[in-house]
C-alpha cells in the first residue's frame, strides 16, 4: 500500500482541529462559562486553515519551501497559539506564566517573523518554526501539569501528551537545522506524530471539560444558591463524618445554631429582596469569622450551623459571644438603627463518646437555641439552665 502524502496528512490534521472545535463548541454549557469553548473553537479553525494552507499553498508560492509560508503561518501561529492558549488556561482555572501568556503568543509570531527576514537558509527557518511549535506544546503541559494534585487524570495524560510532542520537536529541530536537512512537510513521521497529537489534544480536551462540568455540578449540588455556603444536606455529610472522627479520637466538638431574630418582620416590613440581602450579610459575616477547618452552613429559612472541631465549651461559647457582637455591627439600612439585625445562638459542645449520636448534639444545640429565642433573642445560651445575658 502506498504511504500517505503530504497533503493528504494535513487535511486529516484539518479535519481533526476542525471537528474537534466544533463538538467542543457544541458541549458549551452555563456551568463552565468563560468563554472557553469560544476560544477552543476560534483557535482549533485557526490551525485547521494553517494546515490546509500547507497542504494547498497558493500557485503564486513556490511549492516545498518554507520560507515562502512562514510569513503567513506566522500571523496564524501567533493567534492560534493565544486562542488555545486562553482556552487552557480558563478550563484549567489557572493563571498562565508569562512565558505561555498572551505575551509569549505575540513573541512566538514575531520570532517566526523574523526568522523569514533575518535567516538566509531554509533548515535555519524550519528549525525556528519546531521550535516556536515546542514553546507552544510546553506551555500546554505546563498549564494542565501544573499542580497536578488538583488535576483529574484527563488533564494529566493531555499533559503528559503535550510534554512528550514538545520535547520530540525540540530533538527533530536540532536535526532539522541542518544544511542537508529534508522539508518539514516531506517528513511523514512528524506529520503523522502531529495528527496524533490533534486527535489527543482534542479528545483530552473535551474529556477535561467534561470534568469540570462534572466539578461545577458538584459544587452547585454541595452550596446553598442564596448565601453560597454549604447546604443542610453537606452540612450534615460533614458534621456525622467530623462527629465519628471526634468519637474515635476522643476529642471536643461544639455545635452552634444561630437564628436570624425576627426575620419574618424583615420580609414583610422591607419586602423579600431585604430579606435575602440580610441572610447573605449574615453568611457573609459568619464565614469572615470561621477558621479553615469549621463547617458552616444554612441549614434552612434564617438558620445556620456552625460546627468548630477541636472546640471545647469555653471556646464554644467565646466564638458564639464574637459572632453574636458582629452580627449586630450590620445594618439593612445604614442610616436607620432600627435595622440593626440581630441573632439568637444555641451552643452544644462535648466529647463525642463511643456509640452516642450525632442527633444528641444536634438536639442539645436546636434545645438551646429555642431557649435563646424564647429568653429574649439577641443572646447566646450554652446551657439548658441559661442565665439572662
Amino acid at each position: 500500500m502506498a504511504p500517505l502524502d503530504t497533503p493528504t496528512l494535513l487535511t486529516a490534521i484539518a479535519l481533526v482541529y476542525g471537528i474537534g472545535g466544533v463538538m467542543v463548541y457544541a458541549g458549551r454549557d452555563r456551568l463552565t462559562g468563560r468563554g472557553i469553548e469560544a476560544f477552543w473553537l476560534g483557535g482549533s479553525l485557526l490551525m485547521a486553515a494553517l494546515m490546509l494552507y500547507l497542504a494547498f499553498p497558493p500557485a503564486i508560492l513556490p511549492a516545498g519551501d518554507i520560507g515562502t509560508w512562514l510569513l503567513p503561518t506566522a500571523l496564524l501561529t501567533g493567534l492560534k497559539n493565544e486562542l488555545l492558549g486562553q482556552a487552557v488556561a480558563r478550563l484549567t482555572e489557572g493563571r498562565r506564566a508569562w512565558w505561555h501568556g498572551a505575551r509569549a503568543s505575540v513573541a512566538q509570531a514575531a520570532l517566526l517573523l523574523g526568522g523569514v527576514v533575518l535567516l538566509p537558509q531554509a533548515a535555519s527557518r524550519q528549525a525556528l518554526f519546531l521550535l516556536v511549535s515546542a514553546w507552544f506544546f510546553a506551555g500546554i503541559a505546563h498549564q494542565l501539569l501544573h499542580k497536578h494534585h488538583k488535576r483529574g487524570p484527563a488533564a494529566l495524560l493531555l499533559g503528559g501528551a503535550s510534554a512528550l510532542f514538545g520535547l520530540y520537536l525540540l530533538a527533530y529541530a536540532a536535526s532539522a537545522s541542518q544544511p542537508a536537512a529534508p522539508s518539514l512537510l516531506s517528513c511523514p513521521t512528524l506529520l503523522l506524530l502531529t495528527l496524533l497529537s490533534a486527535v489527543m489534544l482534542q479528545l483530552g480536551f473535551i474529556q477535561v471539560q467534561r470534568e469540570l462540568q462534572y466539578r461545577q455540578l458538584s459544587k452547585l449540588a454541595a452550596l446553598d444558591p442564596l448565601t453560597g455556603i454549604f447546604n443542610r444536606r453537606t452540612f450534615f455529610d460533614l458534621a456525622l463524618r467530623q462527629y465519628a472522627l471526634h468519637a474515635r479520637q476522643q476529642r471536643s466538638l461544639a455545635l452552634l445554631m444561630i437564628d436570624l431574630d425576627h426575620f419574618k418582620r424583615i420580609n414583610d416590613t422591607y419586602g423579600h429582596r431585604k430579606g435575602d440581602q440580610a441572610l447573605r450579610a449574615v453568611a457573609d459575616h459568619i464565614a469572615d469569622e470561621v477558621r479553615q477547618g469549621d463547617i458552616f452552613a444554612r441549614i434552612g429559612g434564617e438558620e445556620f450551623c456552625l460546627l468548630l472541631p477541636d472546640t471545647d465549651a469555653a471556646g464554644a461559647r467565646q466564638v458564639a459571644d464574637k459572632l453574636c457582637r458582629a452580627l449586630n455591627r450590620i445594618l439593612l439600612d445604614p442610616a436607620d438603627p432600627a435595622t440593626q439585625l440581630t441573632a439568637s445562638i444555641g451552643v452544644a459542645s462535648g466529647t463525642p463518646q463511643p456509640g452516642a449520636s450525632w442527633n444528641q448534639l444536634f438536639d442539645s444545640a436546636d434545645r438551646r437555641l429555642y431557649l435563646a429565642k424564647s429568653g429574649g433573642r439577641n443572646r447566646v445560651v450554652d446551657r439548658d439552665s441559661p442565665v439572662p445575658n
